[in-house]
């Protein structure tokens, strides 16, 4: 798919950009690794005031009435830059948020910047269908008490509250629940990138509904989807990075009196790169066009995920070796696109995880192809 810019998209893309060369990069990553939260408030807040948090929302409701497609032409350039933080899951939670029967009261303070929500949805290393939830929902007065757990959730150190999927008394059910509930415990592990993915674990945790039974399996789905093209961006945005530095490196580095990249070998795997990479951007704008066109993506937002994730700890493993030694010292910053291809190749699922739900969908609902 030849991917045609309107002029909105082209000045949104150079906004992205340009925002990123100022404010992103890899000497922010050195800084916020390790730290409490996994990115920086201030970038956070700016990037909110850019109005990226509220691009999938409605104009009628404070967002500014774009799509998925113009998310992954920002987020793209996020992952180009390395930008930290758990911007794909915030947007979908945004729009989600939006569209729910509850959470309104929420929506202004996220796209401001100054509430942080993101997906709580899987409970199993496979368990990704966002519609299967043991975690239990039970009314409790005017609000739900949640029994349960929630695991790998990405950039988690960050986040003010959670998205989580539940089972209630009449199905499935879409709440809220605040970081610091009362019931609800939040521990980390460190992330390959510096980042860090959270367990949340709910004992009576007091929620707000989201969506309830009638609208909760389409809204579940529809945040997970809308993140997993958001973060096949960012996983495209580092495997062109990656391959443009590796072949500028091969370019100047000499062997046996020339360029490396004079070698037949390298040129091929180069090439190689360079197909995976195209392949990538075709299939995410793709999904992106039709997800905003309100289809059903669910299958091949997995197979984008998968592919994505594949072809992303591909090209920055070959990278690497196109680096040589160097590559493999944290002075040099191709290791950085190595690891975050990492860790977002994991996020809300990895390769084997999406190629196994994608398989599942299409045997399911065959017609999705």
């Amino acid at each position: 798919m030849e991917l045609i810019l309107s002029e909105e998209q082209k000045l949104l893309q150079d906004s992205a950009a340009r925002f990123m060369e100022q404010s992103a990069g890899a000497e922010l990553v050195r800084r916020v690794r390790g730290a409490s939260a996994p990115f920086d408030a201030e970038v956070w807040r700016e990037m909110a005031g850019a109005g990226w948090l509220a691009i999938l929302i409605s104009d009628d409701k404070g967002g500014l009435g774009l799509g998925p497609t113009e998310l992954a032409l920002v987020l793209e350039e996020a992952g180009k830059a390395l930008l930290p933080g758990p911007i794909a899951a915030a947007a979908a939670a945004a729009k989600t948020l939006s569209e729910g029967d509850g959470g309104s009261d929420l929506i202004d303070r996220v796209l401001s910047g100054d509430l942080i929500i993101v997906p709580a949805l899987q409970e199993t290393a496979f368990g990704i269908d966002p519609e299967l939830a043991d975690c239990q929902a039970t009314p409790d007065g005017d609000g739900w008490r949640l029994q349960g757990e929630k695991v790998f959730i990405p950039e988690a150190g960050g986040a003010d509250g959670f998205l989580v999927n539940a089972t209630g008394p009449d199905g499935l059910v879409l709440c809220y629940v605040a970081g610091d509930a009362d019931g609800a415990n939040l521990s980390l592990a460190d992330s390959v990138d510096g980042g860090d993915t959270g367990t949340l674990r709910l004992d009576g945790a007091a929620a707000q509904m989201i969506s309830g039974p009638n609208h909760a399996g389409a809204a579940c789905r529809q945040l997970l989807d809308l993140t997993l093209v958001g973060l096949s961006a960012g996983l495209l945005g580092i495997m062109e990075t990656a391959l443009d530095m590796s072949v500028e490196y091969i370019k100047i580095r000499t062997q046996f009196d020339q360029p490396i990249g004079a070698f037949q070998a390298l040129q091929h795997r180069a090439a190689n790169d360079y197909v995976d990479t195209e392949l990538t951007r075709s299939f995410l704008y793709q999904v992106a066009a039709a997800a905003g066109r309100g289809e059903d993506v669910s299958a091949h937002a997995s197979g984008l995920k998968a592919k994505a994730s594949g072809a992303a700890l591909t090209i920055t493993k070959s990278a690497i070796q196109f680096h040589g030694a160097i590559g493999v010292s944290d002075e040099h910053d191709i290791g950085l696109y190595l690891k975050r291809a990492i860790a977002l190749s994991a996020a809300y699922g990895n390769e084997m995880a999406h190629r196994a739900r994608f398989a599942d969908m299409l045997a399911r609902e065959p017609d999705q192809i």
